[in-house]
């Protein structure tokens, strides 16, 4: 019963997209840049961690390509497109800490 509640707080909204990158990252990363790319322009993807809902990050405000860094926690994220037929391309860069 433990199992299947946490399985349904880890899921996105009804309509959003699962981003699963949680096999993908290294061990220990703290943030991720997320290079958002959008058609038409005046669209808004919104990205969120899986499970939390209200902690999203909008992105593209008419612009055709922004920047998001977001934290990483569980490697799970969810995408919310703000219109039913646009098209978005989402790609990730890590860098690393800097430390002096």
């Amino acid at each position: 019963m433990n199992a299947l509640i946490f399985l349904v707080a880890l899921a996105c909204q009804p309509g959003d997209r699962l981003l699963d990158l949680s096999g993908k990252l290294p061990p220990g990363l703290e943030s991720l840049d997320l290079v958002i790319s959008v058609e038409p322009f005046y669209a808004r993807v919104y990205v969120y961690e899986a499970g939390f809902p209200k902690d999203f990050q909008p992105c593209c405000g008419n612009k055709r390509t922004s920047v998001l860094n977001v934290p990483v926690r569980s490697g799970r994220f969810c995408v919310r497109q703000s219109q039913p037929k646009m098209t978005w391309k989402i790609r990730g860069t890590l860098k690393g800490s800097i430390e002096l």
